[in-house]
């Protein structure tokens, strides 16, 4: 199950008429590269749950490559009540994937599910060992590899090291009995916290520190998720431009024009610039460190560093 039903606040004012998952990185939607990520992990069908602007989740998923079950929420359930109220879909003896829906990561899907098997537990956390965790909130596990801290909600003691939660994990079918029987609530506080002050187990499994995770929840993520993608997933410095784009200005690489974008006379777009699909930039104007989202146009003149341009405005990282 993929979480995308999120009002997007966090990410305003870039979401005004999409949902968060929506939004590009290298003009790839979010949640494409989710679903994509867990069809190549060997994931046969997925459950998307929607509420802001469900039609642009749609558009997004169009060319899926796994079969999509939809359930929007007319009022939005939390990260726990979505999963409860998808359990008629989710139901049965094995165990389920729960992903957000507002990150880009590599996983090893198999591998996780497969500590989870061996684990026993009533559910398996994916976490890394990163330094975000100060700003993030961390999760402490014991010499068997199972919480025994959640953040600063509860600490049972004996913490051998802690990990940063990636927002993905692994449950059992029991944990619905385990879940409050209303519309609303959170997974953590409200069945992982309690669970584990019973005696359940709740384990964890480390995704490898090389192994990319960018969390696409605010403006300075999805600006830095794409300047991350940009020089992960391409050939070192160059330039990689469409060949339907319309480029009268100078490139610099690493840079990113899309299909149908255009960079006029004089313009400069890079190093460490995203410019997407249908965004027009136009003369003399300068981006570096920067993101134009599809469709926009940046004035002319315009400097953009550290700064997303949509529409005809521009957020900048103050």
């Amino acid at each position: 199950m993929v979480l995308a039903a999120g009002l997007g606040t966090r990410m305003a004012p870039l979401a005004r008429d999409c949902a968060k998952p929506a939004l590009p990185v290298l003009d790839v939607a979010v949640i494409a590269r989710l679903v994509r990520a867990l069809a190549a992990g060997g994931v046969e069908r997925a459950i998307v749950n929607t509420h802001a602007f469900p039609e642009s989740l749609h558009a997004a998923l169009r060319d899926s490559p796994l079969p999509i079950d939809w359930l929007h929420e007319a009022t939005p359930r939390g990260s726990g009540g979505g999963i409860f109220g998808a359990r008629h879909l989710l139901g049965g003896d094995a165990p389920f994937l729960v992903v957000n829906g507002d990150m880009c990561l590599e996983l090893d899907f198999a591998a996780l599910v497969a500590r989870h098997r061996e684990s026993r537990a009533l559910a398996t956390l994916a976490l890394r060992d990163d330094s975000r965790k100060r700003d993030f909130g961390s999760i402490g596990y014991d010499r068997d590899g199972h919480v025994c801290r959640i953040t600063d909600r509860m600490d049972l003691g004996s913490e051998k090291a802690s990990g940063l939660f990636i927002g993905v994990q692994v449950m059992s079918p029991a944990i619905f009995a385990r879940m409050p029987a209303r519309a609303g609530f959170e997974i953590i506080p409200e069945v992982y916290v309690p669970a584990i002050r019973e005696g359940a187990a709740i384990a964890t499994w480390m995704q490898p520190e090389k192994a990319a995770w960018w969390p696409v929840g605010t403006p300075r993520e999805l600006l830095d998720a794409n300047l991350a993608a940009l020089a992960h997933e391409g050939p070192g410095d160059s330039a990689r431009v469409a060949p339907s784009a319309r480029v009268a200005g100078a490139v610099i690489g690493p840079a990113w024009i899309g299909d149908g974008a255009s960079v006029e006379a004089g313009a400069r777009v890079g190093p460490r610039a995203v410019v997407s699909r249908g965004a027009v930039i136009r003369e003399n104007a300068r981006l570096e460190q920067a993101l134009a989202l599809p469709d926009c146009e940046v004035a002319p003149g315009e400097s953009l560093e550290r700064a997303i341009a949509h529409g005809r405005e521009v957020w900048r990282d103050a």
